[in-house]
């Protein structure tokens, strides 16, 4: 997956804050709902990371709808955003984790 932080490569935080979500409803990945909500494709979203606002996107939305892809890539270098790449896709992103308990406790016996 590609992750496009709202940091410059110089430090500096990008404006405006809700630059994510105007970009991917710009290239035309989200649309409205029945219920008046935004959706966006399962292969995209906006997310905030460390308190800045930033594009989580699957690398297979290059095949599937390339010119967005170019777009938000080109927007991303134009801009000088901080893009990286990690392993794994967004509906791994989003699957339920399992809940751990806290270091140095232990179950009570009955």
């Amino acid at each position: 997956m590609i992750i496009i932080d709202g940091i410059t490569e110089n430090g500096g935080k990008f404006r405006p804050s809700a630059w994510a979500e105007m970009l991917i409803e710009g290239v035309g990945l989200a649309h409205f709902g029945a219920d008046h909500k935004i959706h966006y494709l399962p292969l995209i979203e906006p997310a905030t990371i460390n308190g800045n606002a930033a594009i989580i996107m699957d690398e297979s939305l290059e095949e599937i709808r390339p010119e967005a892809f170019a777009e938000i890539m080109r927007f991303a270098a134009e801009n000088r955003l901080q893009v990286r790449h990690e392993e794994g896709s967004i509906s791994d992103r989003l699957a339920p984790q399992p809940a751990r308990r806290p270091c140095g406790t232990r179950r009570r016996r009955p």
